[in-house]
C-alpha cells in the first residue's frame, strides 16, 4: 500500500505509529525474526483499516517473559555455537529506539481514545 493511500483517513498520531511500526517490521524481518515481524504486520494492517484497537494490539507485545521487550537482534547460532554478529550493537540500538518510540506513540493513542477514559 502506498504511503499516500495509507495517510488518507489516518490521524497524524496513527500515521506516526504506522511509520515506526513499519520500520520495526522491516528491521525484524531483516534479522530473520518472523514472530514479532508478523505481530507488527498485524498492527500495520489494523492501522490501515482504521481499527480502533491497533494501539492496544501493539501494547500487548510489551511486558512479561518472552515479550517484545526481551528481544535482542544480531544473534547467530551456527556450528553449535552461539555468537553475536558484528552489527548486533547497531541493530539493538535501532531496535531499542524504535521499540521505545512505538510504545510512547501507542500509549498516547490509547490514552486519548474515548474507550480508555
Amino acid at each position: 500500500m502506498s504511503d499516500d493511500h495509507v495517510a488518507t483517513g489516518m490521524s497524524s498520531a496513527d500515521r506516526a505509529l504506522h511509520a515506526v511500526v513499519s520500520d520495526l517490521e522491516a528491521l525484524l524481518r531483516g534479522d530473520g525474526e518472523t514472530h514479532w515481524a508478523d505481530w507488527m504486520r498485524r498492527v500495520i494492517t489494523q492501522l490501515e483499516q482504521g481499527h480502533p484497537g491497533a494501539a492496544q494490539s501493539l501494547l500487548g507485545a510489551y511486558g512479561g517473559m518472552g515479550s517484545f521487550n526481551d528481544l535482542a537482534l544480531g544473534q547467530d547460532y551456527s556450528s553449535g555455537h552461539f555468537q553475536w554478529r558484528a552489527d548486533a550493537g547497531e541493530l539493538n540500538d535501532r531496535l531499542d529506539a524504535l521499540r521505545g518510540r512505538a510504545w510512547e506513540l501507542a500509549r498516547a493513542i490509547r490514552d486519548a481514545s474515548p474507550a480508555a477514559r
